[in-house]
């Protein structure tokens, strides 16, 4: 009988097998990478499937998230030849006319465009250069934490840089939850499907790219100003926005990104990687001394700079733009929320708070599909009980999909057979919907104890993520897993702890630190490697909850 593809091919294997050559070797296995494109493009949908997870799971994630210059050069150039074996069939010829139209027209220029953007230029913009910018553009990163740790610290830099211009932030419909409320930024919402195929999301810069040229099509190049934070959207810097100029050799600082203290000038890499890199790759050794040169476009070099530094990547965006425009700012993470939004969630949080001044806890136990960030049911069990024992209240998101709110129900149902002060747990559900029902009743007392939620021990949320921050921001303290809650948390000055689990390399763990003006407390917890011990887990995780609330609390008071 005759194996079928799915039968006879494991992409995963492929994906595993040209990681460990190169690592081990520094070998690059161009055939193993075409092979993942073939299948990648396959007809079976299973195949199709699996495939895709193998480039983007087993090769791009873990690639961005080791936060090392050689995963840069490596992903820079496996990614160049998945995107040129695309545009070379019939579902990429548009794919290929637009490349082509930037002067990309083979996969060595792709790659030498990559490279130049490893170095970062200042711009020596003088005031009038600045007044003259009308639109700023800003890429999303795709995730809702990546935009709140990254992306919102750009944002708020650009309105210092530019006074005059609209600020144009391209993202998904979540963005306009996040970043909403504030008047000088306007959402232009694409698509990008973190699911789809690898055409699929190609696809993506296309729509982009559409979206550019006509915010940019009445402007002059010097009104309008693009920023890519290491977006998606453009495959990591791989897909270009708008023309450059290359010329000259690149002139760098003697200060470092991994001396971050004053300016970051271009990141220096080790004789080794410089030779693995090019091993069996195009060459390019004519290109990347060379400088890009635009004054209108920039690109934050985010898996790479800072080195061996502890920094976060909200620290290393503003030190990043410190480089590029100068100064020593302290930019920090910032949310904009829809007033809407915010005025629910502090009806809805008065309406607990009605008789007693009880701590408020925000918890979401969400992990995006991944179990490796999670510590365990127990832990997630005990910690909700052991708050509501402390005299806690607690909002808790229910979360996203099918498996998450099973595991939300578990916990409520542990929360409900524990009980504390010899008296049963008030648990209350709401969504947006049942909100709004009650918020537009008169709020005498009686429909006020009609809506359940007042003194409401659990409050049960389901619903937009607008939402879920405006309540995060009302409460005392937030506590999740590595999502992005924390990040959600930081910006908008509530304490917050990161139960971080599953990360792949320490630097993981430091880059994606929650930053803001609030406390953070991040647990470590290593459960790609070691043996969980929950109880310490949760030991810990009290020992800090506690902490901040009284911290907390002594501050409102």
């Amino acid at each position: 009988m005759k194996k079928t593809e799915s039968q006879t091919i494991s992409p995963q294997a492929v994906a595993a097998e040209f990681l460990n050559q190169f690592y081990g070797s520094g070998k690059y296995l161009r055939a193993s990478i075409e092979r993942l494109a073939e299948l990648a493009s396959s007809n079976n949908p299973e195949t199709l499937k699996l495939a895709t997870g193998a480039i983007f799971k087993s090769l791009v994630e873990p690639l961005a998230d080791s936060f090392e210059a050689q995963a840069v050069t490596l992903y820079n150039r496996l990614f160049a030849q998945l995107i040129q074996f695309s545009r070379q069939h019939q579902e990429g010829e548009l794919l290929d006319r637009e490349l082509a139209n930037f002067g990309l027209l083979r996969e060595a220029d792709l790659l030498a465009r990559a490279e130049r953007l490893r170095h970062i230029r200042r711009l020596n913009l003088t005031p009038l250069q600045k007044q003259k910018v009308k639109r700023a553009i800003i890429l999303s990163r795709v995730t809702i934490g990546a935009d709140v740790a990254v992306t919102s610290v750009v944002i708020e830099r650009l309105k210092n840089e530019f006074p005059q211009a609209e600020m144009v932030l391209l993202g998904g419909a979540k963005t306009a939850e996040i970043f909403g409320g504030d008047a000088r930024v306007r959402i232009a919402e694409v698509h990008y499907q973190r699911a789809g195929t690898l055409t699929a999301r190609l696809s993506s810069w296309l729509e982009v790219l559409s979206s550019v040229r006509q915010l940019i099509a009445d402007l002059r190049d010097d009104e309008y100003f693009i920023a890519d934070p290491d977006s998606r959207l453009t495959q990591l810097g791989l897909l270009p926005l708008v023309a450059e100029n290359v010329y000259g050799d690149w002139q760098t600082s003697k200060q470092t990104a991994q001396e971050p203290k004053a300016h970051i000038a271009s990141v220096k890499r080790s004789e080794a990687d410089k030779r693995s890199a090019n091993v069996t790759t195009p060459d390019v050794s004519n290109a990347i001394p060379k400088a890009l040169i635009t004054d209108n476009y920039i690109f934050f070099p985010s898996r790479e700079l800072g080195g061996q530094t502890k920094h976060s990547l909200s620290e290393l965006t503003a030190l990043w733009l410190n480089a590029v425009f100068g100064g020593e700012a302290q930019t920090l993470p910032r949310l904009s929320l829809k007033s809407a939004d915010q005025e629910r969630a502090r009806a809805l949080v008065k309406c607990m708070r009605h008789t007693e001044a009880r701590p408020l806890v925000a918890i979401n136990f969400g992990v995006g599909e991944n179990p490796a960030k999670r510590v365990s049911d127990d832990f997630e069990n005990q910690l909700v009980c052991r708050l509501l024992a402390a005299g806690a209240r607690i909002i808790f998101d229910r979360g996203f999909g099918q498996a998450e709110s099973q595991r939300a129900d578990a916990v409520l149902e542990a929360a409900r057979r524990a009980g504390y002060q010899s008296r049963k747990i008030n648990i209350v559900e709401i969504d947006e919907a049942r909100l709004d029902g009650w918020l537009n009743q008169e709020t005498d007392a009686a429909t006020t104890n009609q809506s359940g939620a007042r003194d409401a021990d659990v409050v049960v949320w389901q619903g937009r993520i607008g939402l879920l921050a405006a309540l995060i921001g009302e409460s005392n303290l937030y506590i999740g897993y590595d999502s992005a809650g924390q990040h959600l948390a930081a910006a908008l000055g509530t304490p917050c702890i990161d139960v971080f689990a599953g990360f792949s390399a320490p630097r993981m763990l430091q880059r994606w630190r929650p930053s803001g003006e609030a406390t953070t407390r991040v647990i470590a917890v290593d459960t790609l490697h070691k043996e969980i011990d929950a109880a310490a887990v949760l030991a810990e995780t009290l020992q800090h909850a506690l902490a901040l609330i009284n911290r907390k609390q002594d501050s409102q008071r």
